[in-house]
């Protein structure tokens, strides 16, 4: 009897449980906010057919890119996103040259430079001991006046007026010379110092070498032309109706800054000139001015 009794008590028990949960849950299901317990609306179909329609495209506004600007190093440098210029690297000069897309290059910028590069070479000073003649005390130098090309045969005390120069002394003497990788020899060495009175110094000449000032000059001339003019670093003149400006002239590599401005140029025009080819036996003519 006891058994059948908790048996009776544990049915009675799931049966609450059940009915209290049927009554959570639909309280639940009424309160829900996807529930609505009105009727539904009753739908009813076109009687035309579909036809699709689409919505205005909205507006887009659009602006040109600027043009590409030039460079520094000249015209010809002009970048542009999709149509890059052409560089190449010159080995002989040591320098990059650049080849503008052909989209960019307007009449403008097609025109020919005009003028060419032929060398460029170190100033030398304007008196050169080119030889000696006697020796020890009797001995006299074999000067050239290098802006005049005539050749004097002087020793100390000997002043050149038209060069602003005078000679302090002459001396030929013994020297140790080594020449490359071959055995020491003593040879004889002309020596002179000389007294540059517009640059207030002493200037020591020899026989053996030539010497330099330490400035550069350039030789440049007309596309095409062969009559050379010498040039320095400021320098301005004119070949036709274009004017040319030298900014700036370079040994190592050898090359020249110009400048060119003319009446069918918007803007100067700056370019880096490197030496044309020319035969290396081929030597600049003689300057026609500056």
């Amino acid at each position: 009897m006891a058994a059948l009794s908790n048996d009776k008590a544990l049915i009675v028990a799931a049966a609450a449980l059940l009915l209290a949960s049927a009554g959570t849950f639909g309280t639940l299901t009424v309160r829900h906010p996807g529930f609505s317990s009105e009727p539904q609306p009753h739908v009813e179909l076109a009687s035309t057919p579909y036809a699709p329609t689409a919505p205005d495209a909205p507006p887009i506004k659009t602006e040109n890119w600027a043009a590409p600007v030039a460079q520094t190093r000249g015209r010809d440098w002009i970048y542009d996103t999709f149509t890059p210029p052409e560089i190449f690297y010159n080995a002989r000069s040591k320098q990059f040259t650049v080849k503008p897309p052909s989209s960019l290059v307007d009449d403008e910028q097609q025109e020919a430079f005009g003028l060419e590069l032929i060398a460029v070479r170190p100033e030398p000073f304007r008196l050169q001991l080119i030889g000696y003649a006697g020796g020890d005390d009797l001995g006299r130098g074999i000067f050239q006046n290098v802006l005049s090309g005539q050749v004097h045969l002087a020793s100390a005390g000997r002043r050149f007026p038209e060069l602003g120069l005078s000679i302090k002394s002459f001396d030929v003497i013994q020297q140790t010379i080594r020449s490359g990788e071959s055995m020491a020899s003593k040879q004889r060495v002309a020596t002179a110092v000389i007294r540059d009175e517009k640059a207030s110094r002493d200037v020591t000449l020899t026989h053996r070498d030539r010497v330099f000032t330490g400035t550069v000059f350039a030789f440049v001339a007309a596309a095409g032309d062969s009559a050379a003019r010498e040039v320095r670093t400021g320098d301005t003149f004119k070949l036709g109706e274009a004017t040319y400006k030298i900014e700036k002239i370079l040994t190592s590599p050898p090359s020249v800054e110009v400048v060119k401005d003319a009446p069918t140029l918007g803007q100067p025009d700056r370019r880096v000139l490197t030496p044309r080819e020319t035969d290396e036996n081929e030597k600049p003519e003689s300057p026609s001015g500056t």
